[in-house]
């Protein structure tokens, strides 16, 4: 039995030879739903339906308006009958294949007179086609003509000839279906994918944070979508190698997605999914901004810090610097739904006393889970300036004590904490300080200062350095 079962297919597909093989198009008036969960990295998966009658067994079906971009080892066919073999037909049209297809045969052919501009066509049979030049039968003699010259062109017929296709096509071939049913293509295409652009505005205080994020969405393909459903999805994850198993991983998960309740952010692995809410068409070579994510009241601080690098050596130099401003705040969680953050380029507006809005700094946005804190490195304080010097230098027998100073001066009408960090290359220990210092736990000594309007304040510290010894 289990051998029958075995050689059914084979039988099935021996039958096939013994019916006429037909062909049905599927253009794009037979699409019913078009779905596209597009990735960062460059790559969609892209869920085609399309109306399909009954199918003969043996029956080829040819269905244009995919992606050029296709990954061809991805496509997967569903509610067609048995597939028996499936391909992509890339397109053969151009004009020198154009010219081939018509050798032997009698065509119209148009010359300029450069001088008078005046145009005459004759019928000509053509004879041969190579890559410069075409031989012409014309009234009973053979001629040779250039084919890139403005002076000569052919006139074809408005109908292609059979074998060749103006654009890219999947075809698959049948075991034939007992009743009309809508088929499902479903592949991986690369040249599509998205980024996020982000518009956050400080308020006057700097205690909280308007966050407005833009989907830029590209379409490198090649191809067209029209009223497309479309999802975003966001995370790292990695690109497809074109290997089949990939795919019906992506498809698997894809699947998934398709019974989910629509809701402003889905977690889907460990990655997270946005759905538009309305359906959106791309043109070749067309980017949109579509707006995604819209937050208010979100906490944020702006923080000044410093650091630098302390080297056991004998250090004369006066060091000059301007504290870095740095915007934090956590990604929000939202009544009964997370608020991740897609990575992204982010621009930060604040606004003056006259209200007007002022661009304050730019940085990138790295993927930001909810509860997560982002630190947005915005630029230098122009009133906070940093003077530093060594004030103390002892090299001993397997240690080098150095004491620094550290002078920061407040030119600003508001007072402000500066936050100092100190970085070693070899082991040290804290012998003293003027103001309270700790090791944060990753090698660094890390201190603040509290500067009011106008004012300024020095601080000094005196460290160990043991030496490295060379065994």
């Amino acid at each position: 039995m289990a051998q029958g079962m075995k050689l059914l297919p084979l039988l099935m597909a021996a039958s096939l030879f013994t019916f006429p093989i037909q062909a049905t198009l599927l253009t794009e008036a037979e699409q019913t739903q078009l779905k596209l969960t597009v990735y960062n990295q460059d790559f969609a998966v892209v869920e085609d339906h399309r109306q399909l009658s009954v199918l003969n067994a043996g029956e080829q079906v040819q269905v244009q308006n995919m992606s050029p971009a296709i990954l061809p080892e991805t496509l997967r066919i569903q509610n067609a009958g048995q597939i028996l073999e499936q391909g992509i037909s890339r397109s053969s049209l151009n004009f020198l294949s154009l010219l081939q297809a018509y050798v032997g045969e009698t065509l119209n052919v148009a010359r300029l007179n450069t001088s008078t501009g005046q145009e005459t066509i004759s019928r000509v049979e053509l004879l041969s086609v190579d890559g410069s030049h075409a031989l012409i039968r014309r009234e009973g003699q053979i001629e040779s003509i250039p084919l890139q010259t403005r002076e000569w062109r052919f006139i074809f017929p408005a109908e292609l000839p059979s074998n060749l296709q103006g654009q890219d096509s999947i075809h698959f071939t049948s075991a034939g279906t007992e009743q009309d049913s809508t088929a499902i293509l479903s592949y991986l295409t690369s040249g599509l994918g998205w980024k996020m652009d982000y518009v956050m505005t400080l308020d006057a205080p700097g205690k909280s944070l308007a966050v407005e994020g833009l989907a830029s969405v590209y379409n490198h393909s090649g191809g067209h979508f029209t009223n497309a459903e479309l999802r975003l999805m966001a995370g790292d994850i990695n690109a497809p190698d074109q290997r089949q198993p990939v795919m019906m991983r992506a498809m698997a998960m894809n699947d998934a997605l398709g019974s989910m309740p629509e809701q402003a952010a889905e977690s889907v692995q460990d990655f997270y999914l946005y759905r538009l809410p309305h359906p959106v068409s791309f043109q070749p070579n067309e980017t949109k901004q579509l707006p995604l994510i819209q937050l208010a009241d979100v906490e944020a601080t702006l923080r000044y810090q410093h650091h630098f690098s302390i080297w056991p050596a004998l250090d004369q130099q006066r060091h000059q610097a301007q504290a870095d401003i740095s915007l934090v705040f956590d990604a929000p969680k939202l009544k009964d739904q997370n608020a991740p953050l897609p990575a992204g380029q982010a621009r930060v507006f604040r606004p003056d006393r006259q209200g007007e809005m002022q661009f304050i700094g730019a940085a990138n946005l790295r993927n930001l889970a909810t509860g997560e804190t982002a630190e947005l490195a915005l630029g230098r304080a122009f009133d906070l300036n940093i003077q530093r010097r060594q004030t103390l230098f002892s090299d001993g027998f397997d240690s080098v004590t150095i004491q620094q100073e550290v002078t920061v001066t407040n030119a600003g009408n508001e007072g402000r904490s500066l936050d100092i960090s100190v970085g070693f290359q070899q082991e040290w220990s804290l012998r003293d300080a003027t103001h309270p210092m700790k090791d944060d736990g990753a090698g660094k000594l890390t201190g603040q200062m509290h500067l009011p309007a106008g004012g300024s304040e020095t601080l000094r510290f005196t460290v160990e350095l043991k030496k490295r010894i060379n065994r």
